[in-house]
């Protein structure tokens, strides 16, 4: 690892635009895409009700509301929504546990979708498991499972926030670089960055960065630089890793240390040298 010179922190990001993010794990806007695969609209908020109409996974919903009632299934806790579908021109009007939506998604190349959402809760390990997404006609082209920040509750609701943007990928040797986020404002607590390359064929989970601090004792930071084109470092990912603690005699932070560490895209996944 080597100290990177100020110069060189340059990023350029896409404007890649989600339909929904989430904050303290509920989706902020009135538009979600379908997360589950064999999802269907309730005619009421409960799974007993009948069924309005089917739906496949990426599929778009619209004019959600949460209702005041709980689900509870794959081990997890959440709101029923009040959601809308347009299906062969006719808008339906059903109901859909939180937990079903995708919290954050992004338009890939071509019609291939990127979706986030919480797939279980595992009581014993005190563990969400979540799942990153490549999706296209309906279908699951890819899919990367593992755990996300976000057990220490002593619940089984998730209440991290989630968001995604898409890097801009014309310098790297695969069709799109995406970074999911996940978000939690308050002291202790990780906030976690996470990349993911759609190649096309499959989707990869890369390099990971976390920040965690404590106020009036330290910082630690892990950040992402993606050089701007022609730069020296161009079609590289650079993680940046940066130390502060807080002195007590001048009120302020100061740095401890900064490193670097340089990734190159191998054609499989990211290596360091």
């Amino acid at each position: 690892m080597t100290k990177l010179m100020t110069f060189l922190l340059l990023m350029s990001l896409a404007a890649g635009i989600s339909l929904a993010d989430s904050y303290y794990g509920m989706i902020t806007g009135d538009r979600a895409l379908v997360f589950r695969e064999d999802a269907v609209l309730f005619e009421e908020p409960s799974e007993s009700s009948d069924i309005v109409c089917a739906l496949t996974v990426g599929e778009e919903l619209f004019r959600l509301a949460a209702v005041d009632i709980q689900y509870e299934g794959d081990g997890m806790s959440c709101t029923w929504m009040e959601a809308f579908f347009e299906m062969d021109g006719d808008t339906c009007r059903g109901y859909i546990p939180h937990s079903w939506l995708a919290l954050t998604d992004q338009t890939l190349s071509g019609d291939t979708l990127f979706l986030f959402g919480i797939d279980t809760y595992y009581p014993d390990r005190y563990r969400f498991v979540g799942s990153a997404r490549a999706v296209s006609g309906g279908e699951i082209l890819w899919e990367s499972v593992f755990y996300p920040p976000g057990g220490a509750f002593g619940g089984n609701d998730y209440r991290y926030g989630a968001s995604s943007r898409q890097i801009d990928a014309e310098d790297y040797p695969f069709s799109n670089l995406v970074m999911l986020s996940f978000i939690y404002e308050a002291c202790g607590f990780e906030n976690r960055d996470v990349l993911f390359v759609w190649t096309g064929s499959y989707l990869v989970r890369g390099i990971s960065g976390s920040t965690v601090s404590e106020a009036g004792v330290f910082h630690y930071s892990e950040e992402f630089v993606f050089p701007e084109k022609d730069s020296l470092f161009s079609g590289w990912v650079l993680l940046v890793t940066t130390s502060e603690e807080f002195d007590d005699d001048i009120m302020d932070y100061f740095i401890t240390s900064v490193d670097t560490t340089h990734y190159s895209w191998n054609g499989l996944e990211f290596v360091t040298f």
